[in-house]
């Protein structure tokens, strides 16, 4: 199938379920978010669904702005399809997705990924209306009826998102990134800072060291030093968040800062990792999921940049919309970068990272700190 139409708007009156493809990562489900909120703010009525990977999963179950969410193990069946006895059960959950997919009679489906593997499950939907980004790679616009023209230049991703919304008649009033929540994610988020023994007169500065490219980390001897620095010079307690897998590195930062940090890193879900960050006064991070969940949380953050481009996968802050006046880039322009690549191409590994040091990443978060809001006298816990 070929793209029929990249300038005809879809007749929106025909359509009562729509279905969203957006499968991952954690920083991309989080950018769409407001191309959801302003779907649901223009057609209220219709049924919204949205297909995500089990990653993010947590960020889209229990949403108050969608009917039903769909989770596809797709990452996790690439693993297990490999081992022994497991491809017979990894068969059956593809075609249980293939069928609730059918089954889910889809009048129009917004492929947001744009690449093979969503363009596969766009094709499954069977729906008679298929709206995707310009720009789409691996031949993912052969699956669509209608294409949404970008404009000329660097775009954001939330923008990019936001031109479908407009495409679809929904042109946003606002940019809303709207969370699900449960009533114990804010008393789980306490209990850690109980447990981390932060008093009310403590600044609370997290540090996300990891991110799943290794081209944009930073070495963890400076993110240790970045924390000592901070807790002496602010009285701050020091919190490394991140999943389970993420546990050895924390630890490994434990052992080299001196006073040790709170390893909050496996202690969380997704929910009440956001429950946590709206506690919290500041984040230092590299390019990843909590960074962007962060910024679209209004909380103030020191962010490190490298391989990728800002402009396009930045933070951005939600409605009112906080940009760089809640965060902070920090990134050393080089020919190399960026290049947005996983793997380092130049013989001085990973260079646009190592050459933002340790005094830039102090100085913007104590200006952070004494210009933000946020370092007013206890914690916001609204």
């Amino acid at each position: 199938m070929r793209a029929v139409s990249s300038i005809g708007a879809v007749p929106m009156e025909q359509v009562q379920r729509i279905l969203i493809i957006k499968p991952s990562s954690i920083g991309d489900v989080v950018n769409a978010l407001p191309f959801l909120s302003s779907l649901r703010q223009r057609y209220p009525d219709r049924h919204i669904a949205w297909l995500v990977e089990e990653e993010a999963a947590e960020l889209l179950l229990g949403h108050p702005l969608l009917d039903r969410v769909i989770v596809s193990g797709r990452r996790r069946w690439g693993r297990e399809v490999r081992t022994p006895f497991r491809g017979a059960k990894v068969l059956r959950e593809m075609t249980a997705l293939i069928a609730d997919l059918r089954q889910g009679r889809y009048d129009l489906v917004v492929d947001l990924q744009g690449l093979l593997k969503s363009a596969l499950t766009v094709v499954c939907t069977g729906a008679r209306y298929r709206v995707g980004l310009a720009g789409g790679r691996e031949g993912s616009d052969r699956a669509l009826t209608h294409v949404v023209p970008l404009p000329p230049g660097p775009l954001h991703a939330v923008d990019r998102y936001l031109e479908a919304a407009r495409f679809l008649g929904a042109d946003p009033l606002s940019k809303a990134f709207v969370f699900p929540s449960r009533p114990e994610d804010g008393a789980r988020a306490e209990a850690l800072l109980a447990e981390a023994a932060v008093t009310p007169n403590n600044p609370v500065i997290a540090l996300n060291p990891q991110a799943r490219w290794r081209t944009k980390l930073w070495e963890e001897e400076r993110f240790a030093r970045v924390g000592e620095v901070l807790a002496q010079r602010h009285g701050a307690r020091i919190l490394v968040i991140g999943s389970s897998s993420d546990l050895p590195l924390a630890r490994r930062l434990v052992s080299h800062m001196n006073p040790a940090p709170f390893v909050a890193a496996g202690r969380t879900d997704l929910k009440v990792l956001i429950a946590l960050l709206r506690r919290i006064n500041l984040l230092v991070t590299v390019d990843s999921g909590p960074m962007h969940l962060a910024a679209a949380l209004g909380t103030p953050l020191v962010a490190l940049f490298g391989p990728t481009d800002p402009r396009l996968i930045g933070p951005y802050g939600g409605d009112p919309p906080t940009g760089q006046a809640g965060g902070v880039v920090l990134r050393v322009p080089l020919p190399c970068s960026p290049c947005s690549k996983r793997r380092c191409q130049i013989e001085a590994d990973r260079l646009c990272m190592r050459s933002i040091s340790v005094e830039e990443v102090t100085e913007a978060a104590s200006a952070l700190l004494a210009t933000s809001s946020a370092c007013r006298t206890g914690r916001d816990l609204s």
